[in-house]
């Protein structure tokens, strides 16, 4: 199945993770049980929709890679060249809950279109489609970033998976985890089948969608044979869309915080309250003009009138003074031009009679 990586704790680390096509799109900033000076998760602690075709808030979205292109009808993640990996992860975290996304996964071999729910501890639960298996979708799950065996996968039928829009959901909750294509339950894991519950996701996550080139030479062989081969730029663009995402998010707070590092759900603290990003989220979208001037009272809309008609008639004024001003000078400049004119005229038939006389033929 797909690769894991390691946690990331530097910047040097990020950055050398965006660099590299061989990294997939899932890592951890600051892992709570490996250190002691991690930021509290922010919640969503809400319900949310997005049809991503508004310009992506900064204080919500994340674009951790590459270009997200958004259009009236969702968002583009695309594979142009090398090293192109886009990928949107939340700012928000949920505690268990509730992610559906509508998509369209792209084609190609080598590349892998994914849908990740990860916390910063390495809990994962996971969709993944092979461009070159246009019609499967792979689910997966990790506890802790375990990586021991890539035994966890399945893999279900989606005719046209990459041809048409599909419902792809995650029911997460303390007991189970249930994914669902086109609201249909293909798989539930129950909490004791992961290793007792050990590997089970429990922490609080964020929803990352992303396209990345598993196919790149670069990779590892075995990266190369399961994203389907070598993948070929010279066949791009590859491109994944997402027409739809909801989240719900199982509690309300403000933000989670680690009490231990035991990695347990029990562990997790819900600190009541809002979140900055909740409050981005439900503020209302920037009025169009046509609305604002809907909301204006009569009186303010008679007074925009008058003071446009009077700008009107004021501007029509100072045209037809300039127009006027400049025929009094047209005329004037006419006038001078007109009598040099003749003035020269004159001057050129005085010469010439002067020549005449002064040089007439003998005889003549």
């Amino acid at each position: 199945m797909a690769p894991r990586t390691v946690s990331l704790v530097s910047t040097l680390g990020l950055l050398s993770c965006l660099l590299s096509p061989v990294v997939a799109q899932t890592f951890s900033y600051c892992n709570p049980l490996k250190q002691d000076d991690c930021p509290a998760a922010p919640a969503l602690g809400q319900n949310f929709t997005t049809n991503f075709t508004n310009q992506l808030s900064e204080k919500v979205w994340n674009t951790t890679n590459g270009i997200v292109d958004i259009t009236e009808h969702g968002a583009n993640f695309t594979i142009n060249q090398r090293l192109d990996s886009p990928t949107l992860q939340s700012y928000f975290y949920i505690f268990f809950g509730t992610v559906e996304v509508h998509m369209k996964a792209a084609t190609g071999r080598g590349v892998v279109s994914s849908i990740v729910i990860q916390s910063e501890v390495l809990d994962e639960i996971d969709w993944e489609w092979v461009g070159s298996d246009t019609n499967k979708v792979q689910t997966n799950y990790f506890g802790k970033g375990n990586t021991t065996s890539y035994d966890r996968g399945k893999t279900f039928d989606v005719p046209g998976a990459m041809d048409a829009f599909h419902n792809y959901t995650v029911n997460w909750t303390p007991e189970k985890i249930e994914w669902y294509i086109d609201t249909k339950l293909v798989r539930t894991l129950m909490y004791e089948e992961a290793l007792g519950g050990k590997n089970f996701p429990q922490t609080p996550s964020t929803v990352r969608l992303g396209i990345w080139p598993g196919g790149d030479p670069l990779n590892k062989p075995g990266v190369i044979e399961w994203a389907g081969g070598e993948i070929d730029y010279s066949h791009s663009p590859y491109t994944m869309s997402v027409q739809q995402l909801k989240v719900v998010d199982a509690h309300s707070g403000k933000e989670y915080q680690y009490s231990d590092k035991s990695g347990d759900w029990q562990s997790i603290k819900v600190v009541g309250g809002v979140s900055d990003i909740a409050n981005e989220i439900n503020k209302p979208p920037a009025k169009s003009l046509a609305q604002r001037w809907r909301e204006l009272p009569s009186a303010a809309k008679i007074a925009i009138f008058a003071s446009i008609g009077g700008a009107v008639l004021l501007g029509m004024g100072v045209i037809a003074f300039c127009c006027v001003k400049q025929r009094r000078v047209g005329r004037r400049e006419f006038s001078m031009e007109n009598s040099k004119f003749v003035e020269d005229q004159n001057n050129v038939m005085a010469m010439r009679t002067q020549w005449s006389h002064k040089y007439k033929p003998v005889g003549a």
